[in-house]
Formats: structure tokens, sequence, C-alpha cells
């Protein structure tokens, strides 16, 4: 029986992972047939093995907030999730778990809860998810500042630049660092602080000499550069 389920669950991830694939190429009713197909191998698994008291119930719960939040049912994902949370507190879904709800509570523009939640997986230590959150936190200071004017705003844009700077100092090694350098510079980069977009890009190309995204950070780097050169009369005249 518990082969059983493990294969019931297999087939409702492979179905989401189809739904997904339509839905990324903006085919929006067939992926919606997957979801549900999905949805209903789901549910039924989980039934049988909350009968079974089978610890594949966890994956189970795992599974189903995932299909949820592919169908854009942020409150069921959110109460799966929780779910998950309180039946299995020593799950190693934990992290995914509250990541999930950091996501869908920045999703609704609920920043500051998502905020608090994402600070909350920064504390799980042994989390590979760590670097998701601290680039969480970054976003949504960013998206309070595109929100708010004046002092307010420039403040939320302040934290949301050390944050970034916090993915790239704090988490070398993750795949969100080029993203958190190129965000962090066009803080500067907009309010025409060129010098210090360009220290931004400087200390990552000295700490990361062999990134995958040097290319992006020389570019805008050079582009900086020339506008520290050249009189602003004669930049308006030069293409980008």
């Amino acid at each position: 029986m518990e082969l059983r389920l493990s294969t019931e669950l297999k087939t409702a991830a492979a179905l989401t992972e189809i739904g997904n694939h339509y839905k990324e190429f903006g085919l929006e009713d067939p992926a919606r047939i997957k979801f549900r197909e999905a949805l209903e191998v789901a549910e039924e698994a989980a039934a049988r093995a909350r009968e079974l008291r089978s610890l594949v119930l966890e994956q189970c719960y795992v599974q189903l907030w995932e299909i949820y939040f592919s169908l854009d049912n942020l409150r069921l994902a959110v109460a799966m999730s929780q779910r998950l949370m309180r039946e299995f507190p020593e799950s190693t879904f934990i992290d995914d778990a509250m990541l999930k709800q950091a996501e869908i509570a920045r999703k609704q523009g609920g920043f500051r809860e998502a905020i608090a939640l994402y600070g909350s997986l920064l504390k799980l230590h042994a989390s590979n998810l760590r670097e998701e959150a601290q680039f969480g936190i970054a976003v949504c200071y960013e998206k309070m500042a595109e929100a708010a004017t004046g002092s307010r705003s420039q403040s939320y844009y302040e934290k949301a630049f050390e944050n970034y700077q916090k993915v790239y100092e704090q988490f070398p090694e993750s795949g969100r660092v080029g993203d958190a350098v190129a965000r962090a510079a066009n803080y500067f980069y907009q309010r025409q602080d060129y010098q210090r977009a360009i220290d931004v890009f400087e200390g990552v190309i000295a700490n990361h000499p062999d990134a995958n995204f040097l290319d992006v950070i020389h570019f805008n780097s050079g582009r900086c550069l020339l506008f520290v050169a050249c009189p602003i009369s004669l930049m308006r005249k030069v293409p980008f």
C-alpha cells in the first residue's frame, strides 16, 4: 500500500508539472485541467494515507500545497502548509512550507507578514532555502518603496539595498547573487549615484571572478563609468 501511495504521489507531481508547463505558455485551460487531475489523485492519496496513518501523508500535504499554489488558490495553499507544520513539526519540509507562505503573503501584498516569515526561515540555519528568504526580504522592501513616497520610500529603498547586499555577501554561491547585485546597483544608478553603483559592481567582480553573471555586471559597470567620465549634456546624446 505504501508503494501504491508513493506511485500516486508521483503521478500527481507529474500532472502538476505538465500543468505548470502549460501555464508558462499561457495555456490556462489545459493547465487547469491537469491541475484538477493532479488534485484528485493527491486528495485520494491523502485520504488513504490518513486512514492508514501512513507517513506518506506528510508528502501528500506537500504535493497538495504545490497544486493549490499552481491553481492560484492561495488561501488553501497557506492552510495546507500550516497543516503540515502543525501535524509534522519535525518535517524536513518545514522550511519549504515557510517559504511558500512567505511567497503567498508577498504575492497578496502582505509585505510585512512576508518579511516576518522570511525572517523566521533565516533562523533555520540548517535550511538551504535561507538565501531565498534573504532575497525575498529585499524584494518586499523594494515593493514597499515603490508604493511609498518621500522619505518613507527612500528608507525602504535603503533597506532593500542592505538586504540585497546580504544576499551576495552572506550567500556567495547562491543563484540569486547576480540578480541581487543588479538590483542593488540599480538603486544607485536610478539616483545617478554612479560611483556607488560602480563600487557595488567592482566589489562583486573582485569577490566572484568566475561567476557566470559577470558579463551583465561588466556591462552595467561600464555604463556607469561612462556616465562618470562624460558630462551629462553629452550623455543625453548617447543611446542606451
